[in-house]
């Protein structure tokens, strides 16, 4: 436990020397004064799941990319090798971090623009989620590369196909024919935290989050074992 808090310690301090925290506070002020603008003229519940899912998949997506290879560039990870960490320690302390600062900043914003009624069980699971997903998914594709420009250009085919169901929820298409793509769950419980939703595609969208996470958590440890490790 004691390694575990000082891998905690030690990711909020790169996380701040990377601006990361000054980062997302000041996407998240720039937000506010969007959806303040917007909602003199429009009803503004369907454009904010929107940036309320890019939010926490962009934060967890790019700045574990930003925070891995720091650590390599900086030979952090060869020290990390001969010492007692464990795979799962490192990885769930980066993601825990990340985690716990998309999730407020999505209750901040979705407080401050919508208010405080609606569904905060729907809602904390959908961000939390959603950023635990696309955090494992950046570790994978980090490992095996050295420049974040590497990092991008090997992440740009699957950020799109993930980014299909909104053609869904926008109605340009049904929004159950993306049931099979990872980003689904999140969005209908995004969705769900704003509006009625019956039980079993409730049920669905948790069962397929949690899934999705788990097989995206194992294919991690096993980028770690197999690139970043090495």
């Amino acid at each position: 436990m004691r390694t575990f808090l000082h891998l905690l310690r030690w990711d909020f301090t790169l996380l701040n020397r990377n601006q990361v925290l000054s980062v997302s506070v000041l996407v998240t002020a720039i937000y506010l004064g969007l959806f303040w603008w917007l909602q003199k003229y429009m009803v503004v519940d369907q454009l904010l799941v929107l940036v309320l899912f890019n939010d926490p998949a962009l934060l967890g997506f790019l700045f574990i990319g930003v925070m891995v290879l720091f650590e390599k560039n900086e030979g952090t990870l060869q020290a990390l090798v001969v010492t007692p960490v464990r795979e799962a320690q490192y990885l769930w302390s980066k993601i825990i971090v990340l985690t716990l600062i998309s999730v407020l900043c999505c209750y901040g914003l979705v407080g401050i623009v919508h208010g405080v009624h609606f569904q905060w069980a729907h809602f904390g699971t959908a961000a939390a989620g959603t950023t635990i997903f696309f955090g494992l998914i950046g570790f994978i594709l980090v490992s095996g590369v050295d420049t974040f420009n590497q990092y991008i250009m090997r992440s740009v085919g699957l950020l799109i196909l993930l980014s299909l169901p909104f053609l869904g929820y926008f109605g340009v298409m049904p929004m159950n024919y993306f049931v099979w793509l990872p980003t689904w769950p999140a969005l209908v419980l995004f969705s769900a935290a704003f509006t009625g939703i019956a039980t079993g595609q409730l049920l669905l969208a948790y069962g397929l989050l949690i899934a999705w996470n788990l097989a995206a958590y194992q294919l991690a440890i096993r980028a770690f074992r197999k690139n970043i490790k090495r």
